[in-house]
Parts: structure tokens; C-alpha cells; sequence
């Protein structure tokens, strides 16, 4: 029935690019309001089975003793059975008079789940990969939404909804075909749809009759789809298929992220159908996201992921407290106290503010309109030799490592000289992905390095740096006073000890004293030996006159030939080290 209506193309509502555009710059830069389409997974990261991979295959990696969640298509019910049991209905699909249908196979805990990885800009994106904590209990609690299975045979139709907690999603399409039928997240839109859920029969009305639009898009074999926060869709299965797709929470929609999480409670929708542990999971984001304010690293965001940013610190102070406004005794999760966590956060939350008026007044990080009626296509990068460096690069790493990407000396230069833009409004230069993703020492970051201190000293026009008259020809920095330093208790003051050079000016110093000599301090076997070596050095007078028996000076013994071997003697140093 859906089939034979004419809906409006999605084309002029979605954004369709090459795999290796996806990166968290591109992001960044446009945000993520728009379904995206990449045409072949060529340069995604994405690591799934060939559209080969058969049915026993998929049980063998799942087990077919594994309880699975069910739809009948006809009533839209739900019920369970076993995978074996499904994958014998999928098989003779053609000798069975009702449609059953499998969206909710998560399979992270399974042997299958070494076979699958989603796109590399999922996994630099997602939350619970990048700041829920491996260690301990934590693991074991950590959402598992970042893999699933689904299984439809054709005419399978899930009815209108949003993904749970307000997630975005990707799809992959192993085999098959879908078409979703999608609806833009205006606030209109989800009102409407709120109140279409709370009909007890809502099933009964197609929920596209009740907005302005509703676009049609067609996925198949071999195609990737990005689905973002609050996209309200339906899917219809035109071919037997077998889908590998996710869920995940990111940064850059947390305002819709809650709104659809309110929307949530007030319909008081089942635990099953919302988003796991969502409010821990935003503890979590929230704690990593406050430390990179502290470390500088929110100075150069754009204005928009400020704004997610701020709205996220402004809803976990809300949750800190109770009605009256106190804060509460228990922390959540257990590993924070809210007391100290808090005042923190206020304390990030007007710093936002600054960050995001900041942010408006620069023309390439200010927010930019979104209209959901057309949007224009981002131009294709045609890949150069480079650009087929760095994707390979990428490519070759995302295997080994999920939370960052490493890459030669080599590689991190040409990717900043790509990625680097000069803004001449400000007169800075924005870091590239290297710079960008490296965290350095917090105290080198926010105070600044010794660098700081030359170029104080020096001055600037348009064309040239002039050097300060402080600075030498064969100085490489300014002389500079020697910074004070707090010494050792009971030391007083001492000053940093600074690198010699022969044209540092030395200060005036008194003329050495004498020192007073102390009566006794002599010993006199030691004044007497240095007497000796004193003589003994003294050059020897050799007489010219002839003589008869020549008297030879006596050969001094072994050991005994220098003043300080015959005071050693003395002292019986010989002994002691013995």
C-alpha cells in the first residue's frame, strides 16, 4: 500500500558524500542536522562481513539458543523466541503467511562482534567509546547499542518512531533493501509526534498524514546511512534483508538528545524501549568535557558544539539538585561528589558563555542557519596523492585502535598543512587533526611556555619581527632576570640556575677576604710532609766537579713519589679503604 503513494524524494534533504569526507573536522564545521547517504563504504573504516555471509553463518556467531525480540509486522507486537527458530521462519519465509521482524539483535557479547566495527567517524563520536570508563564495574555496565543485527524479511514495516535517548544511528546495508520514510525534527513536527504516541491506536493512523512533509528515501546493497538525533522515521522492507547498524550519543546534539528524552518520560515509555544507563552515560560525558574546558581545548569550537556543550553542564546541575534547589546527599554515579562537582560545572557554565559570544563574533565558527526544506551539497574533494596517503593511513589503523588514531612524523605534518586554515579576521591559524587531537601538560597549555617570554620582548608590523634591544647577536633568548623560586623550608630563597654563556654580563663581586687563621687547626705531620714536597720540588744543583765517587740520589719508594701518595701514607688512608 505504502508502495503505490507518491511521497517527496529525499534528495534535496540529504547530504550524499564519499566516506572519506567523514571526518569529526567535517562535523565540526557542519554539524550533523541532516541524514547523510555514502554510496560505498570506500573510506568509512567501516569493517563488516561480505554480502555473502549466509544465515548459519550469523547464528553461529550469535547461537541459536540466543532469546531474541520479535515483531509481528501485522499487529505490532512484539514477542521472543529463539534465533534458531527465526532463522528457520527467515529461511522459508515463502511458506509462512505472516511477516516477523528482528531490529533489536544486539550482538557486542557474541563472536560475531569480531567481525563488525562501525564507521571510524561513529567511534570517534560516540560517547560511551570515548568516555565511559573501561575499568572495574564500570565495563560491565557500559551501553551496548554500538552493534546490531536486523533481520527482515520483505514486507517488514516498522511504524514511526525516534531512536531511543534521542541517539543517531548508522545503517549498513549488507543485502537487500529499505525505505525509510523520514520526517525533519522540527519542533512542530515533534509535538505532533508526541501526541500521536500517546493515541492508544496510534498504529491505526500513518503518522506522515499528520505534518507538512514526509520524504521517501530508498538504501540498498551496499550503501551506508547517517541518521541524526531526533529524525522521526519509518522503514519499510522492499527485499529480503540483512542490515549491520548502531546507536550512539555524541556531542554535537545534545539539545536534542534531552528533548527527546523528555518526550520520553512524560510518555512514560518502557525501560526496554529507552537508551541505557542515558543518564549515567551523560555524567560520564559530562566529567571528560568539563577537563577539556580546563585544558583549553573548547577555546576553538565552533558556536554550535558550544551551545550542546552548555546545554549538557546546564542539565546535569539541574539533576544535582532536588526541588528545593539543594544539592542532593547521593552522588550518581557513586564515583562523584556532587558538592565539589557542582560548583565546577557552574563555574564551566559561564565560562561557556564567553567561549560562545567569542564564537559568534568569528565568522567561520558562528552558527549558521538550518532550513530543513533543501540544503546545498558540500562540494567532493577529488583525492590527490596525499589525501590517498592519509585515508590509507586511516584506514590501516582503525583496526587496531577504536579511541585514537596514531600515524609516522610524516603523515601528522602533511594532515596539519591539510586540515590547517589561516582565518584573516583573527590572525590565527587553526590546528590540524594532529594538533588538534593531542592533549598536552594542562599547566603548558593554559599559562603558556618560556617561547612566551621571547616574543614579549619583541615587535611586530605587518611585515617583519623586530628583535628587542635586550637580545644579543649570540643570545638565543632575551637576558632575562633570573626567576625566584621558593627554596626548602628552613633554605630561604633560591633562583633557577640558568644555561652559561661567555656574553652574559657578570655582576660585580667583592675582593676575596682572607680568612682569619684558627689557632690549633694545623696538624703538624701534614705541614711537615708538604715542607718536604716542597723542597724535593725544588730544581736540583748538579756540580760540575769532577769527582771520584758519585754519590746518586736515592730512588724514592713505590707508592711514595708525590706529596699526596706520602701524605696518604701519613693519614693511613690506605688502611681505611682496605
Amino acid at each position: 500500500m505504502l508502495l503505490s503513494r507518491q511521497f517527496p524524494s529525499a534528495t534535496p534533504i540529504i547530504i550524499s558524500v564519499q566516506g572519506s569526507v567523514l571526518s569529526k573536522d567535517y562535523f565540526l564545521i557542519n554539524g550533523f542536522h541532516k541524514p547523510i547517504l555514502v554510496n560505498k563504504s570506500d573510506g568509512l573504516g567501516l569493517i563488516v562481513p561480505p554480502n555473502t555471509y549466509s544465515l548459519d553463518s550469523i547464528t553461529a556467531g550469535i547461537g541459536k539458543e540466543r532469546v531474541i525480540d520479535v515483531i509481528n509486522v501485522g499487529r505490532q507486537e512484539d514477542f521472543t523466541m529463539t534465533l534458531g527458530d527465526f532463522m528457520a521462519y527467515f529461511k522459508g519465509i515463502k511458506n509462512q503467511t505472516k511477516v516477523l521482524n528482528v531490529i533489536s539483535l544486539e550482538f557486542s557479547d557474541t563472536p560475531l562482534a569480531s567481525y563488525v566495527e562501525p564507521p571510524f567517524i561513529v567511534r570517534k563520536l560516540c560517547w560511551a567509546t570515548n568516555y565511559w570508563p573501561n575499568v572495574g564495574d564500570c565495563l560491565k555496565d557500559k551501553p551496548q547499542v554500538s552493534k546490531y543485527c536486523l533481520l527482515s524479511p520483505a514486507g517488514a514495516y516498522t511504524d514511526f518512531h525516534v531512536d531511543f535517548g534521542g541517539s543517531s544511528v548508522w545503517y549498513h546495508v549488507l543485502r537487500g533493501e529499505k525505505t525509510f520514510y523520514l520526517i525533519p525534527p522540527t519542533t512542530e513536527n515533534l509535538e505532533s509526534y508526541e501526541t500521536w504516541s500517546k493515541m492508544p491506536s496510534h498504529h491505526e493512523t500513518f503518522f506522515g498524514n499528520l505534518v507538512p512533509k514526509c520524504y521517501s528515501l530508498a538504501v540498498k546493497t551496499g550503501q551506508t546511512l547517517f541518521l541524526p538525533s531526533g529524525w522521526i522515521h519509518a522503514v519499510l522492507t522492499t527485499k529480503d534483508t540483512v542490515v549491520f547498524g548502531g546507536n550512539f550519543l555524541c556531542s554535537l546534539a545534545v539539545e536534542m538528545q534531552f528533548r527527546v528524552y523528555d518526550i520520553e518520560k512524560r510518555a512514560k515509555a518502557p525501560k526496554k524501549f529507552q537508551f541505557p544507563r542515558f543518564e549515567a552515560m551523560n555524567w560520564y560525558a559530562g566529567t571528560e568535557l568539563l577537563e577539556d574546558l580546563n585544558e583549553g581545548l573548547l577555546d576553538n569550537m565552533p558556536a554550535l558544539y558550544l551551545i550542546n556543550v552548555k546545554c549538557l553542564f546546564k542539565n546535569l546541575i539541574q539533576w544535582a539538585k532536588d526541588r528545593e534547589g539543594n544539592i542532593r546527599k547521593e552522588p550518581y554515579p557513586t564515583h562523584l561528589s556532587l558538592s565539589r562537582f557542582v560548583p565546577d560545572l557552574t563555574e564551566g557554565l559561564d565560562r561557556m558563555e564567553s567561549l560562545i559570544r567569542a564564537a559568534n563574533i568569528d565568522s567561520s565558527r558562528c552558527i549558521k542557519p538550518v532550513s530543513f526544506d533543501e540544503i546545498a551539497k558540500p562540494p567532493v574533494k577529488s583525492m590527490t596523492g596525499i589525501d590517498e596517503l592519509l585515508l590509507a593511513s586511516e584506514l590501516a589503523e582503525t583496526t587496531d585502535s577504536d579511541n585514537s588514531r596514531g600515524g609516522s612524523p610524516f603523515q601528522e605534518a602533511v594532515s596539519d598543512m591539510i586540515f590547517s586554515k589561516y582565518n584573516p579576521d583573527t590572525g590565527q591559524e587553526t590546528l590540524g587533526r594532529s594538533q588538534r587531537n593531542r592533549r598536552l601538560p594542562r599547566k603548558k597549555r593554559i599559562y603558556g611556555g618560556d617561547d612566551d617570554d621571547i616574543f614579549k620582548h619583541a615587535h611586530q608590523d605587518d611585515d617583519f619581527i623586530y628583535p628587542s634591544l635586550e637580545l644579543d647577536d649570540n643570545d638565543v633568548e632575551p637576558q632575562k632576570r633570573p626567576r625566584k623560586r621558593k627554596g626548602k623550608k628552613g633554605r630561604g630563597n633560591s633562583y633557577v640556575d640558568e644555561a652559561w654563556s661567555p656574553n652574559k654580563s657578570v655582576r660585580g663581586v667583592l675582593p676575596k677576604e682572607k680568612r682569619p687563621s684558627r689557632p690549633g687547626a694545623k696538624v703538624l705531620a701534614v705541614e711537615k710532609v708538604l715542607e718536604e714536597s716542597r723542597e724535593s720540588e725544588r730544581p736540583m744543583e748538579v756540580s760540575t766537579e769532577p769527582s771520584s765517587s758519585q754519590e746518586w740520589q736515592k730512588k724514592t719508594k713505590k707508592g711514595l713519589s708525590t706529596p699526596k701518595q706520602r701524605l696518604g701514607k701519613i693519614l693511613k688512608l690506605n688502611r681505611m679503604f682496605r
